[in-house]
């Protein structure tokens, strides 16, 4: 027997222990051979689990790319943070799960999404009560409802899902940016970590052993790496066909956190890589950091974006973490172990989860031009994140929810029964927290009242309307409209709005004409009013969703008339004759509008109309042409002209073009509590001009008729307001109102009287 008894001297204790460590360990090895030696090189090799500064110092990378790119639009693929993040939380998270395989022989499921729970949950919790509350505070309308539903979404790991719906729905396309849209990438790592567990613990069974051997590592590489090459092919297709939809799936997202799975689990199979890499482990960490910050300037979020444009991205996290395992590399990853880095990396959950709402919610309340939007946003993120990690992340992510009161300092009961001291930065956090927070309001309270404007009507129009007078007749509005914008522009309060904001939302602004959208021969029926017997007095309306919008104010000026008028619509599909792409960028939108543009010529001419009624508003961006500048104007005014002549060779319609109504910030977005009419005036856009001369020109080609329509929503000085008497004129911004739509009925039946004359 090596061992001493107990009552030998203290002093001997530790000389023999030492002798009988190597003595047992000799004998040992004598019995096993070269298994001792195996196993101590496997337990001496860096586990992938382990804590490391270099990784927190990449998640303050990670982290402050996405709060630049969203708070001031730079760099330009800022974005690509999240993606960063996917990398660290696969490989970290599969780290975890190899040791306890190593440690235990087995993985809990159980044990490992109660891990998550308190990893996840009292942030997370904390922020979407948060965000529920503000919103009901700052936001009025739908504005709230949309917020509750996203919150409720968030709440079950769906975001993703939810905002993939609403980013391929074109009528939700102006929909105000959700107080909780960046909760899609904590959903997808929860999905995907509904599944990655069971499928290590499924290769653990198969295999019959632990997967510390080298066999169970190599079969759990072989599956990490064909998943993760199968969900990059799957992304890139996707991604082609499918990019809104792709952008939030976690299929298509799984092989950036199946990266960081692949280097956990392959630096497990081979301990060697930190020696076969030696020296040039530094400057590849170097490389990995360098790339991500290169991938958030050069990455164009319109051309492949998850897949291939998130490659760079995930491919330098991939080697920073790989770079890193093995000894600290002091010198080449300070960038990333100093104190400062650290320390946002360490906080970087909190600070994702609050930056996204405070930037929404001070957006609404403090103009961006104001001294004081940045102050307050950044002192109220930092105010938050701080309190939020310590108070309430950190704490209870380590308690088992047992608090022991001592009079100098409080105690957590772990699971095991050990305790865990606060320590002594929470007072202090909170401290800080509270000073940044009363520098916040201080901050807002010395703010500027937003200006009320001059009076906006009764002087001379400004250069840009008279110089394009041209070709076109400007529709007068009667004097009691007139009269009525006028007062709406200068307005220093908000009437009791008719519709309400709360019913402002799709279904009710589209409730009157949505049989409208994508008129086919099938369900023309649904896109016809007036009595269809009635040969003589025909109408035609052709365009998009914005000659949809149109649809309220034609009917109410011609159907009591006894016209009848058919609405050979499709949304996104303009009346010019020109080849488009799709918004959200459906793979067959381009042939379906084309097949649209051939149906409702051939369909006119089936009609023989009197009249012709073209809407639209355009985005030269979408040409499938990819044309830009002039000649993108000269395609478009080449397919207007097209659409022009092929209705008339049809019959002897008059054609009429129509202006579209130009915008004015969304009402969801810009009613607040603390909002004046004045923050919701708009105004007429460069874009606006550059349309209207475009259809104008065309019509003057043609000899056919335009109309230019803005004096019945804005001001002779271009001031467009939200509202006119009680009425809100555009439900998103952009589209009318079906309420205000009705009401230029009388204007409209005026001006085509003329028309028709």
């Amino acid at each position: 027997m090596c061992c001493p008894p107990r009552w030998r001297a203290a002093k001997l204790r530790p000389i023999i222990g030492w002798r009988c460590r190597i003595t047992e360990l000799s004998l040992s090895r004598q019995r096993h051979g070269s298994a001792v030696t195996s196993h101590a090189r496997r337990r001496d090799a860096p586990r992938p689990g382990s804590f490391r500064k270099d990784i927190e110092g990449l998640r303050a990378v990670a982290v402050v790319l996405v709060v630049l790119d969203h708070l001031v639009s730079w760099p330009r693929a800022g974005f690509v943070g999240v993606d960063v993040f996917f990398v660290i939380s696969g490989f970290l998270i599969t780290g975890l799960l190899l040791n306890e395989s190593e440690r235990r022989g087995r993985i809990s499921i159980r044990n490992f999404y109660a891990r998550r729970a308190r990893r996840i949950l009292p942030a997370a919790l904390t922020v979407l009560l948060a965000v529920a509350v503000a919103a009901h505070l700052v936001f009025r309308g739908a504005r709230v409802k949309d917020t509750v539903t996203d919150v409720w979404w968030s709440l079950g790991f769906s975001a993703n899902i939810h905002f993939a719906s609403i980013g391929t729905d074109y009528f939700q396309a102006n929909r105000p940016p959700s107080l909780v849209q960046h909760f899609w990438s904590l959903a997808v790592e929860e999905q995907f970590y509904l599944v990655w567990p069971v499928v290590m613990l499924i290769v653990l069974t198969l295999i019959g052993r632990r997967l510390s051997t080298a066999a169970g590592r190599s079969v759990l590489l072989a599956v990490v790496g064909a998943g993760t090459v199968a969900s990059y092919v799957w992304a890139l297709q996707q991604t082609a066909h499918f990019p809104a939809a792709a952008y939030f799936s976690t299929p298509v997202r799984a092989w950036e956190l199946g990266a960081g799975a692949l280097v956990a689990v392959a630096s497990s199979r081979f301990p060697g890589i930190p020696q076969r890499l030696g020296r040039a482990r530094g400057p590849l960490s170097a490389l990995g950091v360098a790339g991500i910050v290169a991938s958030s300037f050069i990455v164009n979020a319109n051309s492949g974006f998850p897949a291939p444009g998130a490659t760079l991205p995930v491919v330098a996290a991939a080697l920073v973490i790989l770079a890193g395992i093995g000894s600290p590399l002091q010198r080449w990853t300070a960038p990333l172990t100093n104190l400062v880095t650290t320390y946002i990396g360490r906080v970087s959950f909190s600070l994702y989860l609050w930056h996204w709402p405070v930037i929404i919610i001070v957006g609404a309340l403090i103009p961006k031009s104001a001294t004081v939007y940045y102050p307050v946003i950044l002192t109220a993120v930092a105010a938050l994140t701080v309190f939020s990690y310590h108070v309430i992340e950190s704490p209870l992510r380590t308690a088992d929810f047992t608090i022991i009161v001592h009079p100098r300092r409080s105690e957590w009961r772990r699971p095991n029964g050990s305790r865990r001291i606060l320590s002594p930065v929470h007072p202090y956090a909170a401290l800080a927290s509270g000073a940044l927070a009363v520098a916040v309001l201080i901050l807002y309270m010395l703010q500027p009242p937003p200006p009320v404007p001059a009076s906006t009507d009764g002087g001379a129009e400004s250069p840009p309307i008279a110089a394009s007078q041209a070709g076109a007749s400007v529709a007068q509005p009667s004097a009691p409209l007139s009269q009525a914008i006028a007062l709406a522009a200068d307005a220093t309060s908000w009437p009791t709005l008719v519709p309400s904001l709360d019913h402002l939302d799709i279904d009710s602004a589209f409730a009157q004409w949505k049989g409208c959208r994508g008129a086919r021969q099938a369900s023309l029926t649904g896109c016809t009013f007036g009595d269809p017997a009635n040969k003589a007095k025909v109408a035609v309306v052709l365009g998009d969703s914005f000659a949809m919008a149109w649809m309220p104010t034609i009917r109410a000026a011609l159907v009591p008339q006894h016209w009848v008028v058919y609405g050979l619509l499709m949304e996104q599909c303009p009346a010019a004759f020109v080849s488009v792409l799709d918004g959200q960028r459906r793979p067959t939108f381009q042939s379906d509008c084309d097949s649209h543009h051939a149906w409702m010529i051939s369909e006119t001419a089936r009609l023989n109309p009197r009249l012709v009624i073209l809407a639209s508003n355009f985005d030269f961006g979408r040409l499938a042409s990819k044309a830009s500048g002039g000649a993108a104007e000269a395609e478009y005014q080449a397919g207007m002209e097209k659409t022009i002549s092929a209705v008339k060779a049809a019959g002897k319609p008059r054609v009429l073009t129509l202006s579209p109504p130009p915008g004015s910030p969304p009402l969801e977005s810009c009613v607040t509590a603390v909002a004046q009419p004045s923050s919701c005036l708009g105004k007429l856009s460069g874009d606006w001009w550059r349309l209207r001369a475009i259809d104008a020109a065309a019509s003057t080609a043609t000899a056919t008729d335009y109309a230019d329509t803005r004096l019945w929503f804005c001001t002779t000085r271009g001031v467009c307001p939200s509202f006119v008497g009680s009425t809100p004129v555009r439900w998103d911004g952009a589209h009318l109102t079906s309420a205000y739509a009705s009401s230029l009925g009388p204007e409209m039946a005026g001006f085509i009287a003329n028309v028709m004359k």
